[in-house]
């Protein structure tokens, strides 16, 4: 039975990834601050698998909540992870000139270090076994940037290099660290870039809306079921051989 920590489970893609991987046999520990929305993860994952799974409250804006993050999680599972999914982000619409050092510190620490730091607990573990998945959820601003991105596109740019070199690390070990390249994914978070958005184009989230659908031909957000999907395959066995990859699962949009 394979271990697996997924942050940013409490709603979103993070619970879209947490119940596919408890539904292809994993044992699974999820994470972000909001525990009602972890136990309502948890809760669908016992009512479509009959197996339990492990809530961890955690702030992964706090270092310190991140370094301790692998040990809870091997206390809780019974083992240390074998398998890290990080989903947690969060997203800003700031033009460079009015974006404070605060968030763009809380936005690197979210997005992209939490993620170095789980890993840093886990890396020794999967390589000493000979088998480990790590997949980082990324985004289509991994490659490419618009205005009033910096922070995010910024992080993620980040976070798919760092996601490259887990994969170069871990592939003599039996590991793969893969980063998956969403486009506009049905969830709160898109919902709401859609409402600032609006704000600062003088428009409506609606509108918003309907212009990320144009930007994708299958002519409909990713549902984050999805996404689980292509996470639980890159978490399997049969998919071994990709390593260090950034996956687009976008519909084919023309800016990726």
């Amino acid at each position: 039975m394979r271990r697996a920590l997924v942050t940013g489970a409490s709603r979103g893609i993070g619970r879209g990834v947490a119940l596919a991987l408890a539904q292809a046999g994993h044992d699974v520990a999820v994470v972000a601050r909001d525990e009602d929305g972890l136990r309502a993860t948890a809760d669908a994952i016992t009512a479509r698998t009959d197996r339990p799974a492990t809530v961890l409250a955690a702030d992964l804006a706090v270092r310190a909540e991140s370094l301790a993050l692998p040990e809870r999680a091997g206390e809780a599972l019974g083992g240390l992870p074998d398998v890290f999914v990080h989903c947690s982000g969060i997203a800003r619409n700031d033009a460079v000139g009015t974006l404070s050092p605060e968030d763009w510190d809380r936005s690197m620490e979210i997005n992209v270090t939490s993620a170095f730091t789980v890993a840093s607990g886990l890396t020794e573990h999967m390589k000493a076994q000979g088998w480990g998945r790590i997949v980082t959820i990324c985004s289509l601003y991994s490659r490419y940037a618009v205005a009033r991105t910096a922070a995010y596109a910024a992080s993620k740019h980040a976070l798919h290099g760092l996601t490259r070199v887990l994969g170069a690390e871990l592939a003599r070990h039996g590991g793969t660290a893969n980063a998956i390249m969403p486009g506009w994914v049905d969830t709160e978070m898109v919902r709401g870039e859609a409402e600032a958005a609006a704000k600062a184009r003088d428009s409506t989230p609606e509108e918003m809306v309907r212009k990320f659908i144009r930007n994708q031909p299958i002519g409909r957000m990713v549902e984050t079921e999805e996404v689980g999907a292509l996470v639980a395959f890159l978490c399997s066995d049969a998919a071994a051989a990709i390593n260090a990859q950034g996956i687009n699962i976008d519909g084919g949009s023309v800016q990726s």
